[in-house]
């Protein structure tokens, strides 16, 4: 009877361990830093946040209670509010999380994005810059820059350099092509 009690405690636990794999990145939102791209949409109006995200938040906050200078959960606290939508409270995190330690472009392209979520495309198209400048080869942020100078700044001059120095560092990469489209959809430099 042991053994059988002790089977069905193993399974149940297997069930649960491979249901949490599946379903932990949906429900906590495990977007590797720096991969956010903006898009010519207009910004999502920031409903509240669900559950899990208040969880997951209310747990950093808690260690950054006992630490306030710890970088990561700054970080992941940023990401949390970000894939919330909560900009303000995501600016604030990673402006935290530069202040301690600067120059981290993955960081800065995320930070960008929630800028523009805020309705302030300059401050994005700075920190955006700001990325391209301490990661030369850091796609991402290329990428943002050019669609906030584009769509949000109506700047087709600048969003074609942008989107041009995107190309000279992944002239085949896979978003390459959409670029091009980008590219051959504005108007022809001089005019």
């Amino acid at each position: 009877m042991g053994n059988k009690n002790t089977f069905i405690v193993v399974i149940a636990a297997l069930i649960v361990g491979l249901m949490v794999g599946i379903l932990g990145p949906k429900l906590f939102g495990s977007r590797p830093a720096g991969t956010s791209v903006v898009s010519s949409e207009v910004p999502p109006q920031a409903p509240p946040p669900s559950a899990n995200y208040t969880l997951k938040i209310n747990e950093l906050k808690n260690l950054l209670q006992n630490n306030p200078n710890n970088v990561g959960a700054l970080i992941q606290l940023g990401n949390a509010y970000f894939d919330s939508n909560q900009y303000k409270k995501s600016i604030n995190a990673y402006e935290k999380a530069l202040a301690l330690k600067p120059g981290n472009p993955d960081v800065l392209t995320d930070l960008g994005v929630m800028y523009r979520r805020n309705g302030q495309p300059g401050e994005a198209v700075r920190r955006f810059k700001e990325a391209i400048k301490v990661g030369p080869t850091h796609l991402q942020s290329r990428m943002n820059l050019g669609v906030v100078l584009l769509y949000d700044l109506k700047d087709p001059v600048g969003a074609r350099a942008a989107f041009e120095d995107f190309l000279r560092i992944s002239p085949s990469g896979p978003q390459a092509d959409k670029v091009r489209g980008i590219i051959d959809s504005l108007p022809a430099p001089g005019k």
